[in-house]
């Protein structure tokens, strides 16, 4: 028969064991939570990318239609004042219009990327908390295990005299 010692060793150990999953526990729910908010972070920067392309080609349209109206208005001022057509002055604006459209629409394509290059890191993110979370799991129940091991040992030597 164990002394009191030896008992209260085991009671210690197999508390320590339940703590230890329960510590286990614990970080798994923290590292879930952690994936979930990369998750929602990932598929906000993804949105984020679809709105900032369609507000650049929206941009991209509006400066065309500015663009064609301006150069309406030159073609119209031009012929009122009998000065005929200068296709120099149109082909500098149509050149014009084209560099400004593909300003907008590559410096829309950008930022877009950004966003979808930040949701690729917030997706590998929560990949790395969910294996975490998994690791943390095994981890609780590994050292729980420890601790009834050692427990064992205890009662072991101590019925059998060994010390």
């Amino acid at each position: 028969m164990a002394d009191p010692i030896t008992w209260l060793a085991i009671a210690s150990a197999a508390i320590g064991g339940i703590g230890a999953v329960q510590q286990g526990r614990q970080a798994s729910a923290a590292a879930k939570s952690q994936a979930n908010m990369d998750e929602y972070n990932a598929t906000m920067a993804e949105f984020q990318a679809r709105q900032t392309n369609a507000s650049a080609g929206r941009q991209e349209d509006e400066q065309r239609q500015r663009a064609r109206q301006t150069i309406g208005a030159q073609l119209a001022a031009s012929a009122q004042a009998g000065a005929g057509l200068n296709t120099d002055l149109l082909r500098q604006s149509v050149y014009n219009m084209d560099a400004d459209s593909s300003a907008i629409r590559y410096e829309g394509a950008l930022r877009a990327q950004g966003l979808t290059d930040s949701a690729a890191l917030s997706r590998s993110s929560a990949e790395v908390s969910r294996d975490r979370a998994r690791g943390a799991t095994s981890a609780g129940y590994l050292n729980a295990a420890g601790s009834l091991m050692n427990a064992g040992t205890s009662y072991y030597r101590a019925s059998n005299g060994v010390r």
